[in-house]
């Protein structure tokens, strides 16, 4: 029987589910074509769908197909195997028995020879990974969490109030990236694994109309929550997104995740790079989140992945610090966070600060310019920031008082807060007004040659007011680039992205889920094939297949069984059989088998 045929017959006595779960795996290319069993078995016998399905198969499975093919007896074969086989349409059936399909035993042999694998080796037990010499210790997990977190959150504010940049094909850009390294003083390559973190999270998402990294409505939730929280969300993505066959080889590499790593091609001959990778680049996140330790899995990290409900998520994230007591700020402006803080406490002093060094311990900066960003956009997610709340917040998480630098700082700010205001207008006289409270600022910036550009304009009415046909946004930009205390009068909202405003993006913009629902083109090609071999009446069979698309069952029903001594003769389309009455019976040859 040929391929076609045999892996026709197991698709027609398969069950819609059985069938829906091929079809969702395999995508035929063509899949508007397909009518019936047969057509769909063209479809998954094409060279590419066999390569495709055949990569993230073990050794254990590639041998069995060799086996299947060499034997031609499925005796020899486990079960499970074999049921897993048909189920993802790699062997078929001829009548109730198992056969190799010729099709998928030549892309096998021609993939393991350019693997480098021969068949024989597929048939010896395979040993597991040699351990390390030396125990690991995983007992520092707990730093590369808390600084892993406190990037993730600071990057999170970061593109809260300014989404990142997506190239054309709607990757993160390396300017975007480049930018948040800058902005957060954390390193490039850290940068990428918080936003693959945070990605997976599914706290940010890619609005490629747009080509934006926008954060998700889950964000506020996450930076709302304690540091253990924060970590156990990041965590538990990552995990359930570790790549499958990474999954099945970690319990005999002792949850050592790099040997594991190093196991993969001997376990799985024809899985391709881009999935080797994939397992590399899930073992950098890991280690960068301190699931791993040196590539080890930490005992709570194993937890988690072992879904282990007798131990609590209290226990789990039991060795994190504890939330800090405060902060120290030193006379040079700089502040000295020694721990985790209350998440609120947090969004205070990030939203006054500028960060220098973010991990267990991390130093951040009160610059003029900070105070002036965080009163402008009205700092912490709570609420507006004063100059007056500004110095009630170091107050009370300030564990050595005010220094008189940032005393100073703090009362020149408040004496100059307000005095240039600048907002949205509508009038002839330009699109933004500057109200300014002092006469005297208000004629520098008139005769300021680095604010010419603005194109400033006196209010004839209104002495304190000037008018510029700029936007908003760029006037309070220029003049704080030219030191003027500049504010806009509302504040900006955070750029968090609500289900309303990704109802306005694309449909196929917006996350895929995990398991997505079939195309309405492929549920109806199932349809299709489930109904063609059931077109008659208790055909849940291949044989009932068999007679309703080619009539074979009523033609033998219908003509008497020749009596005595068969005479068998074959041609090219039958097989003849001819007793010795001379009734003869012709069968289809691909359906019939010499004796």
């Amino acid at each position: 029987m040929s391929g076609t045929l045999a892996l026709a017959s197991a698709i027609a006595v398969m069950d819609r589910p059985t069938l829906t779960a091929l079809v969702q795996l395999r995508r035929p290319q063509a899949a508007a074509n397909v009518t019936d069993p047969i057509g769909l078995a063209s479809e998954l016998l094409r060279s590419e769908s066999i390569t495709r399905t055949l990569a993230p198969l073990d050794r254990t499975h590639l041998a069995a197909l060799l086996g299947l093919d060499e034997a031609g007896n499925p005796a020899h074969i486990d079960a499970e195997v074999l049921d897993t086989l048909s189920r993802i349409g790699l062997i078929g059936i001829d009548g109730d028995t198992p056969v190799a399909l010729p099709e998928v035993t030549s892309a096998l042999r021609q993939g393991l020879t350019a693997a480098g694998v021969t068949p024989d080796s597929l048939r010896t037990q395979l040993q597991d990974p040699l351990p390390r010499e030396h125990d690991a210790d995983t007992s520092t997990w707990f730093a590369s969490a808390v600084t892993a977190v406190s990037q993730s959150a600071e990057i999170l504010r970061v593109l809260r109030e300014r989404p990142g940049r997506l190239n054309r094909n709607g990757a993160i850009a390396v300017a975007a990236v480049r930018i948040l390294s800058e902005v957060t003083s954390v390193e490039p390559a850290q940068v990428s694994r918080a936003l693959g973190a945070l990605e997976q999270a599914r706290l940010i998402w890619s609005a490629r109309s747009s080509q934006l990294l926008r954060c998700t409505e889950k964000a506020p939730e996450w930076l709302a929550s304690n540091y253990g929280e924060r970590w156990l969300f990041l965590a538990r993505a990552t995990l359930d997104a570790m790549p499958s066959p990474l999954r099945s080889v970690l319990p005999a590499s002792r949850a050592d995740v790099s040997v594991a790593i190093e196991h993969l091609p001997r376990v799985y001959p024809l899985l391709p790079a881009s999935d080797i990778a994939a397992a590399v680049d899930f073992a950098q996140t890991a280690e960068y989140l301190g699931l791993t330790v040196t590539g080890v899995l930490s005992p709570q990290a194993s937890a988690l992945l072992a879904q282990d409900n007798s131990v609590s998520s209290e226990q789990i994230i039991a060795d994190l610090p504890g939330v800090a007591p405060g902060i120290y700020v030193q006379p040079d402006l700089s502040v000295v966070i020694p721990g985790p803080l209350d998440p609120q406490d947090e969004a205070e002093i990030a939203s006054l600060s500028r960060p220098e060094h973010i991990g267990v311990a991390t130093t951040r900066r009160v610059t003029e310019a900070s105070l002036a960003d965080a009163i402008e956009h009205g700092g912490s997610e709570k609420g507006g920031v004063t100059a007056e709340s500004a110095r009630a917040t170091f107050e009370r998480l300030s564990l050595t008082g005010i220094p008189q630098p940032l005393d100073y700082l703090l009362t020149a700010f408040a004496g100059r807060v307000g005095s240039v205001v600048v907002s949205e207008h509508l009038g002839d006289e330009g699109r933004t007004r500057v109200t300014v409270s002092r006469p005297e600022m208000r004629q520098t910036i008139l005769v300021d040659r680095s604010l010419q550009h603005a194109q400033f304009t006196p209010s004839p009415t209104e002495p304190g007011v000037l008018y510029s046909r700029l936007r908003r946004e760029h006037v309070v930009a220029a003049l704080s680039d030219a030191r003027y205390p500049a504010m806009a009068e509302t504040a900006r909202t955070p750029t968090f992205s609500t289900a309303a405003q990704r109802a306005g993006e694309a449909a196929e913009e917006t996350p895929a889920p995990p398991n997505a629902d079939l195309s309405p083109e492929l549920t109806a090609a199932i349809e299709r094939v489930y109904l063609a071999a059931r077109s008659e009446p208790g055909r849940a069979t291949s044989r009932g297949f068999w007679n309703s698309r080619f009539g074979i069952g009523p033609r033998c029903e219908s003509l008497p069984r020749p009596e005595g001594k068969l005479t068998l003769s074959r041609s090219s389309r039958f097989l003849s059989a001819t007793g010795d009455s001379g009734r003869r019976i012709r069968l289809p040859a691909w359906n019939a088998r010499s004796p």
